[in-house]
């Protein structure tokens, strides 16, 4: 469909950026486009909009190199661009379905500012069959002559580890209607693969790329099922986990010596088997509840992932319920929560069971000492910032001194290595609740903790 594109990207977040600097660094000439002008100057300039580990430098090398290049208007990287991927937001509606408005506000600029023929790439979550519709805007507002061609192509990016995934894909999935849109996008990625130069690919290596495990050439209604059942999937899996932590702590049983022996299975696998808080973040949350409508307007009884969704809603309230449990009237106490952020690797706190945590504790009227190693300023532009009673720390230690206890609500790698012998003779009760399972029951007793996991029999 083409040879040697130019590629255009539709919106720069946590999606759209890091697949930008990916395809820039492989070799590609890539503009990109933001709405929002404030964060595209950012860009521009080589200020990283949000916390990725290695982004800020994958950026400023990818400027300098030429390669990549933020457009100052959506207008004008469309005209400049051959294939453009479109990922911009799906937020969720009140009824949990996918707000589609970016999508189709997207499709329309696309066809109302080409003058050329171009491959129109789905790249956000979309539930199944938007690819189609986005193809009914491109036609419905195209300029005479000018024909478009419409592609899924999921992102399976995860926050705090974007471009470590980019570079390491597990699946490539390719929704197409054409061969001459598969051969262009296997085009796109082979570089990714085998670190061709892009002006280097042959017609043979394009062939041969279509029987590469990583690639999964599909039917467009079909991609965008894969993105959303996987993410539905993992959901299911972190839910379980945490209903089998619950047995554990009625059984005197250790839930995560129960993940290790059923991770081992190949067939189940260890990852997303971590019990605690639960699932967060812009996507998971999102998407159970999208599949979930999805189903449902399709005729299908969704109550199982229904269900999925209520056991993680439920995870707060029981990590409240064991600080009752210790320290009885909440109010007046100090907690020191550790952990803003919905996962490590990310200053993101959209979903994040944390800031649910933070906003149940704020109820209680406690005094909040909080600690987050990249996610502080973002909670500062919250509302629940707004609380008279919080006090910021950019020293873990210092934010435990004479607290009642500590939570610690995001399993960030450095909360491991604290000196715990120190922080104990600070706290005014050595109480320590693990809501993320990160340290060793038997070894926060020793040292005179008096210690809580999840699902665990300590």
């Amino acid at each position: 469909m083409f040879d040697n594109p130019n590629i255009g990207i539709l919106g720069l977040g946590h999606v759209g950026l890091p697949t930008a600097l990916g395809l820039a660094d492989i070799g590609w000439n890539v503009i990109g486009a933001d709405d929002l002008k404030s964060k595209a100057q950012d860009i521009a300039n080589g200020d990283a909009p949000f916390y990725e580990p290695g982004l800020s430098e994958m950026l400023i090398k990818n400027i300098n190199s030429g390669r990549f290049s933020v457009a100052s208007s959506v207008e004008e990287a469309i005209d400049a661009s051959d294939v453009i991927f479109v990922c911009v937001g799906t937020p969720q509606n009140d009824d949990g379905s996918a707000d589609l408005s970016q999508i189709e506000n997207a499709g329309r600029t696309i066809a109302q500012n080409s003058n050329t023929n171009k491959l129109v790439v789905e790249k956000s979550t979309t539930p199944v069959s938007t690819s189609l519709r986005i193809k009914d805007t491109l036609r419905r507002y195209a300029k005479e002559n000018v024909e478009f061609e419409v592609a899924v192509n999921p992102e399976f990016l995860r926050e705090g580890t974007g471009l470590y995934d980019f570079f390491n894909p597990d699946r490539i999935v390719l929704g197409v209607e054409s061969e001459a849109a598969k051969n262009t996008l296997l085009q796109i990625y082979i570089p990714l693969l085998d670190q061709t130069n892009p002006s280097d690919i042959s017609d043979k290596e394009i062939y041969e790329a279509k029987s590469n495990d990583k690639f999964v050439i599909t039917d467009v209604n079909t991609a965008e099922l894969i993105k959303h059942a996987s993410n539905s999937f993992l959901a299911t899996k972190i839910s379980f986990i945490n209903l089998v932590a619950d047995i554990c702590e009625k059984s005197g049983s250790d839930v995560s010596k129960v993940a290790k022996g059923m991770g081992l299975d190949p067939r189940i696998g260890s990852s997303f088997l971590q019990a605690g808080l639960g699932f967060g973040g812009y996507c998971l949350p999102k998407d159970i509840k999208a599949f979930t409508k999805i189903g449902e307007d399709l005729g299908v009884d969704m109550s199982f992932f229904r269900e999925v969704d209520n056991v993680n809603i439920r995870r707060v309230d029981q990590i409240i319920d064991k600080l009752k449990g210790k320290l009885w009237v909440l109010r007046g106490k100090t907690i020191a929560v550790w952990g803003i952020a919905f996962k490590p690797g990310t200053d993101d706190i959209r979903e994040s069971p944390a800031m649910a945590l933070i906003e149940k504790l704020i109820e209680e009227e406690v005094k909040l000492n909080l600690h987050d190693p990249k996610a502080m300023e973002e909670f500062k532009r919250t509302s629940l910032s707004e609380y008279s009673n919080i006090e910021y720390f950019t020293d873990p230690i210092d934010s435990s001194n004479n607290v009642d206890a500590i939570i610690i609500a995001t399993d960030w790698p450095e909360f491991k290595s604290v000196d715990y012998k120190n922080i104990k003779d600070a706290m005014q009760y050595p109480f320590v609740l693990d809501a993320r399972n990160i340290l060793n029951p038997v070894e926060m007793l020793d040292m005179g903790f008096d210690y809580t996991g999840v699902g665990r029999y300590s």
